[in-house]
C-alpha cells in the first residue's frame, strides 16, 4: 500500500462512505426527546428516595437552582454539538478533541448507563406503575381482588416476560423512520403531561387540610403522628439548606436527559437552532415542571410529612403500614381518593418508563453505530435499513442487550444504588467539560469552522472555554455529592464495584479493536484525524 505523508493512500478510514441515516428531526422533536429522556414522573418515585437522604431537603430550591447549574452543560453540550454534528455525540467530541481511548471509554459508559436504567424500567412500569394504579382502584372501589391482580403479576417471572415482550416491542417502533419514532414520543408525551395535571390539580383541588383528613380516614395511620415519630427519630422539622445544597445530586438524577438529542445530532436537521432549543430549552422547561410538583406536593402534603413519611418507610419503622412504598403516586391515592385522577396520574406514570426506554434505546443504538463507523466495533454493526434509514443490526445489539441487563437487576444488586450510576454520568460531563475547554487549542481548524456562537470570546478568551470551566466545577461537585450518602455505612462495595467495572471494559475493548486493526494495516489512529461524514 502507498503511503501519503503518513496516512496510507486510498485507505477507507470509516466503515461507510456516508452514515445513511437521515436529518428529518425538528426543534420540536429535540425538545421533545430531552424532556422524554429526563422524565418528569419519575419525581414521584425521587421525592420519596432523595428525603430519607438528604432529610429537610427543599427540593423545590434545588429545581430552581438546578437550572443555573444546568445551564453550562447546556451550553458546552450545545457548542459541540454543532461544531461536530454526527450521531453519537459526546463519543465524536472526545475522541478527536482528547483523545479515541477517553471518548470510547466514556461514551461506553453512558452506554453503560442507559442500558442499567433500560433494565429497571420494565420493573419500575409494574411495581411503581401498575401496581399503585390497581391498588388505588382496590382501595377508591372497595375491590380487594384488585389488590390481588397487583401482588400477583408483582414478581420476577412476570416481569421478565413482559420486559421480553416490552423490549422487542421498541426494537420495532426504533426500526421506523426516526421521525415516526419522534412522532410516537409526541404523542406518549403529551398523555404523561395529562397525567401530570391530574397529579397537580387533584391536590390543589383538595388542599392541605383536605389531604390530611383524607389520609387520616382512608390510610390507616395518623398523619401528625407519623411527623411526630419521624421527628422523635432525628428526622428535621424543618427545612435544611446544608442538605438541600447536596440534594441537588437527585433534582440533577431526574435531570439527566436534557442534552441527550446530541446524541442523534446526525439526525437532526438545521442543527444550530434545534439543538438550542432542545437543550437549553428542555432544561428550562422540565425545571420549571418539576418545581411545580415539587412545591405543590410541598404546600399540599406538607414538606415535614413528605420526608417524615419517607423516612419512616426506608428505615422499616412499624408506624408505616402502607403495602407500598409511599411514593407520590401512592400518596395520592388517600390524600384524594378520586378515581380518574389516580388513573390518570399513574398512566402518566406507566407511559413514563416506556417513553424512556424508547429513548435511552435509541441512543444506545447510535452511539454504537458511531463506534463501528469508527471501525471500533465490527463494520458490520454499521448496517442501515434502506426504506427507513434505521441502524437496525445496532438497535437488535441494543436490544438484546436491553434483556440481558433487566436480568442483572432482577437476580442481582449490580445496580441497587443508582446514585453510582449518576457518578458515572457526572465523570462524563467532568471530561466533556475539559475537552471544552481544550477545544479551541487541539482542534482549532474544526473550532475556526463552527458556528459564529461558537466563536464568540470574552475579552482574548473563548466563551466555550469559560462554559468549560464552570460545566467541569459544576460536575466534580455533583460526582462528590453522589458519594455523601453512603458515609452512614450504606455503601454496598458490590454495587459500586459492578458500575465502575465498565471503565476497564471498555478499555480493553478499545485495546483489542486497536491491535487488530492495526494488524490488518487499517490503523485506528488515522480515524480519529477528521470528523465522520454525514
Amino acid at each position: 500500500m502507498e503511503k501519503e505523508g503518513n496516512q496510507p493512500k486510498e485507505m477507507n478510514l470509516f466503515a461507510r462512505k456516508s452514515s445513511g441515516l437521515v436529518r428529518e428531526i425538528s426543534a420540536i422533536h429535540a425538545i421533545v426527546f430531552n424532556l422524554v429522556s429526563a422524565g418528569i414522573l419519575f419525581s414521584f418515585l425521587y421525592i420519596t428516595w432523595a428525603l430519607p437522604l438528604y432529610p429537610g431537603a427543599n427540593l423545590p430550591l434545588t429545581a430552581i437552582i438546578a437550572i443555573f447549574l444546568g445551564l453550562p452543560l447546556a451550553l458546552v453540550y450545545y457548542m459541540l454539538s454543532i461544531s461536530m454534528p454526527r450521531s453519537g455525540g459526546d463519543y465524536v467530541w472526545l475522541s478527536r478533541i482528547t483523545s479515541p481511548l477517553v471518548g470510547f471509554t466514556l461514551n461506553v459508559s453512558i452506554v453503560f448507563v442507559l442500558l442499567a436504567w433500560i433494565g429497571t424500567n420494565p420493573s419500575l412500569t409494574i411495581q411503581y406503575g401498575v401496581v399503585p394504579l390497581l391498588y388505588g382502584w382496590s382501595v377508591i372501589l372497595h375491590n380487594p381482588s384488585l389488590m390481588g391482580l397487583a401482588n400477583s403479576i408483582n414478581n420476577p417471572l412476570f416481569i421478565t416476560i413482559f420486559g421480553l415482550f416490552y423490549f422487542i416491542l421498541i426494537g420495532f417502533i426504533l426500526t421506523r423512520k426516526s421521525k415516526t419514532i419522534m412522532n410516537i414520543l409526541i404523542i406518549l408525551f403529551i398523555i404523561t403531561l395529562i397525567g401530570y395535571g391530574a397529579y397537580i390539580f387533584g391536590l390543589l383541588y383538595v388542599g392541605q387540610t383536605g389531604f390530611i383528613l383524607n389520609f387520616n380516614k382512608y390510610s390507616g395511620m395518623n398523619y401528625n403522628q407519623i411527623i411526630n415519630s419521624a421527628i422523635n427519630a432525628g428526622y428535621p422539622s424543618t427545612l435544611l439548606l446544608t442538605t438541600t445544597m447536596f440534594a441537588l445530586v437527585y433534582t440533577f438524577l431526574n435531570l439527566i436527559g436534557y442534552v441527550f438529542s446530541a446524541y442523534i445530532g446526525g439526525e437532526i436537521k438545521n442543527v444550530q437552532k434545534s439543538q438550542l432549543i432542545g437543550m437549553v430549552g428542555a432544561l428550562v422547561i422540565f425545571s420549571i415542571l418539576l418545581f411545580i410538583i415539587y412545591e405543590v406536593t410541598y404546600y399540599v402534603m406538607g414538606a415535614v410529612f413528605v420526608g417524615s413519611i419517607s423516612y419512616l418507610a426506608s428505615s422499616g419503622n412499624s408506624l408505616y403500614t402502607l403495602p407500598i412504598p409511599p411514593f407520590m403516586n401512592v400518596l395520592l391515592i388517600y390524600g384524594t381518593h378520586n378515581l380518574i385522577v389516580v388513573t390518570l396520574a399513574n398512566i402518566g406514570f406507566i407511559l413514563t418508563p416506556l417513553m424512556v426506554i424508547i429513548n435511552y434505546m435509541l441512543i444506545s443504538s447510535r452511539n454504537m453505530f458511531a463506534w463501528s463507523f469508527d471501525r471500533i466495533l465490527p463494520s458490520f454493526i454499521t448496517k442501515v435499513d434502506p426504506k427507513y434509514s434505521s441502524p437496525y443490526v445496532s438497535v437488535i445489539i441494543i436490544v438484546g442487550l436491553a434483556m440481558i441487563f433487566q436480568l442483572l437487576w432482577l437476580i442481582t444488586p449490580a445496580f441497587q444504588y443508582f446514585l453510582y450510576l449518576t457518578t458515572i454520568v457526572f465523570i462524563l460531563y467532568t471530561v466533556v467539560g475539559i475537552a471544552a475547554i481544550l477545544f479551541p487549542y487541539r482542534k482549532k481548524e474544526i473550532f475556526e469552522s463552527s458556528p459564529n456562537i461558537v466563536k464568540i470570546k470574552i475579552g482574548s478568551l473563548p466563551l466555550i472555554v469559560i462554559i468549560g470551566i464552570l460545566t467541569t466545577i459544576i460536575s466534580v461537585f455533583i460526582v462528590i455529592s453522589t458519594f455523601l450518602p453512603t458515609f452512614g455505612g450504606i455503601m454496598n462495595p458490590i454495587s459500586l464495584v459492578y458500575n465502575l467495572s465498565v471503565y476497564p471494559i471498555a478499555i480493553i475493548i478499545y485495546l483489542i479493536a486497536h491491535w487488530y486493526r492495526k494488524k490488518k494495516g487499517l490503523p485506528l489512529e488515522y480515524s480519529f484525524k477528521e470528523i465522520p461524514p454525514l
